[in-house]
C-alpha cells in the first residue's frame, strides 16, 4: 500500500480511537470488535495499538451485570415483578455481552431466554453518536469514492436499531417463521407480547456451541447458507458469532441473535449474484458491468479487481474444499500487501454504498467467524449456491 493511503488510514483510524476512547458506547464498540477480529489478523502499523485498545475495551464492557438491576429493568418493562410474570429466573446468567445479558428463565412451564440491554447503554448510544460526525473528514480522506455523510447516517441508523430488543423480536420473528419446517436451519419463537425495548424473550434451544460441534466443517456451511441465504429473504443479518450459532439435538443449526440486521434490495441481491458468477468464471467484463452496476467499483477497474481478488483469495476462491482458518486470514492479508500499488488503487477509486454498510459487516464477520473456529468446505461453490438459492441450497460435507 503507497505511504499516501496508509497515512490517509492511519488518520481515520487515529480519529476513530481517540472517539472510542472519549465515549462510552465507543469502548461498547471496540469490544464488539474484540469478539470477532483475531489480534494476529490486524496488519502493522496499527496492530499493537488496535489489539491493547480491544483488550482493554473487552474486558471493562463485559462486566456481568447483578441480579438486581436485571429485576429493576424487567418490572420497569412489564410493569410488575418479573415473579409475576416468569415462574423461574436463574440468577446467573448464562451468556454477557458488551450490549447485554441473557439468563435462562422458566415461562407458563416451558424454559425460555430472557435477554436484557445493559442499564443506560441506549441512551448513551444516542448521546455519543452525535460524535461520529468527527470521522467524516478522515473516512473521506483515505475512502475519496464513498459518500462518508451517507455512511455515517447509515451506521447511527442501524446502531440505534441494534440497540432496540422490541425491533430485534420482529425480525427475529420473521425468520423464525420463514425457517419453522427447514431442514437443517432453525430460529428459537421470540415471545413478541414480553418484548420492550430494553427486553427479548424467546423460546430456549438446547444445543451444541458451533466451534464444539462434532462436524465443524458441516456446522460452518450451514451458517453460510443461512447468512447468505438470507439476502434472497430480503433481510441480512449482521452480526454472525459463533457463540449465538447452536447445533440443536435435531441435527439443525440454532441462531439466537438478530440483533443486528438490514433490509436488502432484492434487485441489488440479483446484481451482486451476477458479479460473484463473473467472479467464478474469471470474467472481467462482466465482472467489471456488476460492479460497477453495484456502485462498488468503476467499470475501468474490473480486471485489476478480477486479478488481484483472485491472486489475494487463492484456494479460497477456487472451486473445491478448501480450510478457512486464522493461518488462511494471514496469507490472505500478506498477498494483498504484496501488491500494494494494485490495493491502493482500488481503495481509492472503490466506494460502498451506505445501503451495503451492514450487509458487507456480517459477510466480513460471517468468514472471519469460521475463521476463528477453523472449518473445510466449498466456499465458492456454497456462495454461490446460496446467494442464488437463498436456503434452498445445498449443503454438503467435504469429502
Amino acid at each position: 500500500m503507497s505511504d499516501d493511503a496508509v497515512r490517509r488510514i492511519d488518520a481515520l483510524i487515529g480519529v476513530g480511537m481517540r472517539l472510542a476512547r472519549s465515549a462510552p458506547s465507543g469502548r461498547v464498540l471496540l469490544a464488539v470488535l474484540g469478539r470477532v477480529l483475531e489480534p494476529a489478523w490486524i496488519p502493522q502499523p496499527w496492530g499493537d495499538e488496535i489489539v491493547a485498545e480491544l483488550g482493554a475495551a473487552r474486558g471493562a464492557a463485559c462486566e456481568p451485570i447483578k441480579l438486581q438491576r436485571i429485576e429493576r429493568v424487567l418490572r420497569a418493562a412489564w410493569g410488575v415483578a418479573p415473579t409475576a410474570v416468569l415462574d423461574e429466573l436463574d440468577p446467573e446468567p448464562v451468556a454477557t455481552t458488551p450490549t447485554s445479558q441473557v439468563h435462562r428463565a422458566v415461562l407458563e412451564g416451558r424454559p425460555v431466554a430472557v435477554k436484557v440491554l445493559r442499564p443506560g447503554l441506549a441512551a448513551s448510544v444516542r448521546q455519543d453518536l452525535l460524535l461520529v460526525e468527527r470521522l467524516l473528514g478522515p473516512l473521506a480522506a483515505a475512502f475519496p469514492a464513498i459518500d462518508a455523510s451517507g455512511l455515517v447516517a447509515e451506521f447511527r441508523e442501524r446502531v440505534l436499531d441494534e440497540l432496540d430488543l422490541e425491533h430485534e423480536s420482529m425480525t427475529q420473528r420473521r425468520f423464525h417463521r420463514a425457517l419453522a419446517h427447514h431442514s437443517f436451519l432453525t430460529v428459537p419463537a421470540p415471545v413478541t407480547r414480553l418484548a420492550r425495548e430494553d427486553v427479548l424473550v424467546s423460546e430456549w434451544v438446547d444445543g451444541v456451541p458451533l466451534a464444539q460441534a462434532r462436524d465443524r466443517d458441516g456446522a460452518a456451511a450451514r451458517l453460510l447458507v443461512f447468512m447468505v441465504g438470507a439476502a434472497r429473504f430480503g433481510t441480512v443479518p449482521a452480526d454472525p458469532d459463533p457463540a449465538d450459532v447452536l447445533l440443536a439435538p435435531d441435527g439443525r443449526l440454532a441462531v439466537l441473535d438478530f440483533g443486528a440486521a438490514r433490509t436488502v434490495d432484492r434487485e441489488r441481491v440479483g446484481v451482486a449474484a451476477a458479479a460473484l458468477e463473473a467472479f467464478a468464471r474469471r470474467d472481467p467484463d462482466a465482472l467489471a458491468r456488476a460492479l460497477n452496476e453495484l456502485r462498488w467499483l468503476p467499470a475501468d477497474h474490473g480486471m485489476l479487481a478480477l486479478d488481484l481478488i483472485a491472486d489475494a483469495l487463492g484456494d479460497l476462491a477456487r472451486p473445491g474444499p478448501a480450510r478457512l482458518d486464522s493461518d488462511a486470514v494471514l496469507a490472505v492479508r500478506d498477498r494483498l500487501f504484496e501488491r500494494p500499488d494494485a490495493l491502493t488503487e482500488l481503495i481509492l477509486a472503490g466506494g460502498l454504498p451506505p445501503e451495503d454498510l451492514w450487509p458487507a459487516r456480517g459477510l466480513l464477520q460471517l468468514f472471519g467467524s469460521i475463521a476463528r473456529i477453523g472449518a473445510t468446505a466449498p466456499w465458492l461453490e456454497l456462495t454461490r449456491a446460496a446467494l442464488r438459492d437463498g436456503w434452498s441450497a445445498e449443503v454438503r460435507s467435504p469429502p
